[in-house]
């Protein structure tokens, strides 16, 4: 069966669900030349740069993407979270711009670190080799730019057949830059970033940005479009606290700021992708993700609680037949605290409701549907 996305101008039109409080009109609707616009003034250079070539232990290279964070420079071949080829520079220096790094060095002091790595086949982590002298190495930085500086290198180790050199653009950040502008289709949470304080530049003039929050990146499956939230925190003219919450749709131009909520509302009561292709579960899970965040919404509404949430996660476990979930919601405090619920849904066959509250270890078997114990969340990070 073939479930079709409700448009965003309906959304508005849909009767609230069983349970769920009226939801309260979003702040602003925007469309995509916002993002373009943003993304507009965020172009770095006239002409693509000459990519960096070579060899990394004997692997012919070609660089792919080269990021600068934290005062190390990868130069990047494969899209994985870990990439197939990769060079690592530790610089350590994290205002590079501008400067030359050699080894051998003439005069004394730390040099750079090298680290070597490959994905071997049937592995999931690289192999890595690491280098703290026996290299040649020339870098180059150019001035700083909007999203990251320009560079020049040739680096030679000998020992393990590496040699790379040509001209590239460090992005600061997991971002791709294409002819000269940030690419709004990059699946990263650093380009929503960017676009999210693009955005507030342009409609929150009187905003200063300090702080981003609750980034959250969904893919929904193959064929599905891909959404996402920013939270940013700022302050005023006047000094007053503010925050902005981003909602975001991939759009065939690229991300989309599709709705702002307001600051007493969750993204996952608010979702803009409604409906999705797939099996069963996954469907029926991003319903029941919707009334629990509905609920998760409400609560936190009714405590007084929303001005110091810091970003919000919630997941659900569906049964085999799609007809029970257990689901549980977390909060980040901005105190560091963490605030979490958890809730079992049922599915009558036309959509999900809330039965009762559940205890931190309790959720749906898969097999059976009944609530059995199970691993309470991690104390070690804040998420659903």
């Amino acid at each position: 069966m073939r479930y079709l996305a409700i448009p965003l101008f309906a959304i508005a039109l849909v009767g609230a669900v069983a349970c769920t409080p009226e939801a309260k009109p979003n702040k602003r609707q925007v469309n995509v030349q916002d993002t373009a616009a943003a993304a507009e003034n965020l172009a770095v250079f006239d002409e693509d740069p000459e990519p960096v070539k070579g060899k990394i232990r004997n692997q012919l290279f070609i660089m792919e993407q080269a990021l600068l964070k934290a005062g190390t420079l990868e130069l990047r071949q494969g899209g994985g979270f870990f990439p197939d080829l990769s060079a690592e520079v530790v610089l350590f220096d994290e205002s590079p711009a501008g400067k030359t790094y050699t080894f051998p060095a003439e005069a004394a002091g730390l040099s750079p670190h090298l680290r070597l790595k490959r994905k071997l086949e049937g592995e999931s982590l690289p192999d890595t080799e690491t280098l703290m002298s026996a290299y040649q190495l020339n870098l180059v930085f150019g001035e700083s730019q909007a999203l990251g500086v320009p560079f020049n290198i040739e680096l030679n180790v000998d020992q393990h057949q590496t040699l790379v050199k040509g001209a590239g653009f460090a992005t600061y950040g997991d971002i791709k830059v294409v002819k000269g502008k940030l690419d709004t289709r990059y699946q990263s949470l650093d380009t929503l970033k960017l676009l999210a304080q693009g955005y507030v530049a342009r409609h929150h003039e009187g905003i200063s940005v300090e702080r981003d929050f609750g980034a959250t990146l969904y893919t929904n499956g193959t064929g599905n479009p891909a959404s996402a939230f920013v939270g940013l925190e700022g302050r005023h003219s006047d000094g007053q606290p503010a925050l902005i919450k981003l909602q975001f749709l991939m759009e065939p131009a690229g991300w989309e700021i599709t709705n702002e909520l307001s600051s007493d509302q969750i993204h996952e009561a608010h979702p803009v992708v409604r409906s999705i292709d797939g099996n069963l579960r996954s469907v029926e899970g991003l319903k029941a993700r919707h009334v629990a965040g509905e609920r998760f919404e409400k609560e936190l509404q009714g405590s007084s609680m929303m001005d110091v949430v810091r970003g919000t996660s919630v997941q659900c476990y569906l049964s085999e037949q799609a007809d029970q979930a257990s689901c549980r919601a977390a909060a980040n405090l901005a105190n560091g605290d963490c605030h979490r619920r958890f809730y079992l849904l049922t599915n009558d066959g036309h959509a999900w409701s809330h039965v009762r509250d559940l205890r931190a270890t309790q959720k749906v078997d898969y097999s059976t549907g009944k609530v059995v114990d199970g691993k309470p969340p991690s104390d070690y990070t804040c998420s659903a």
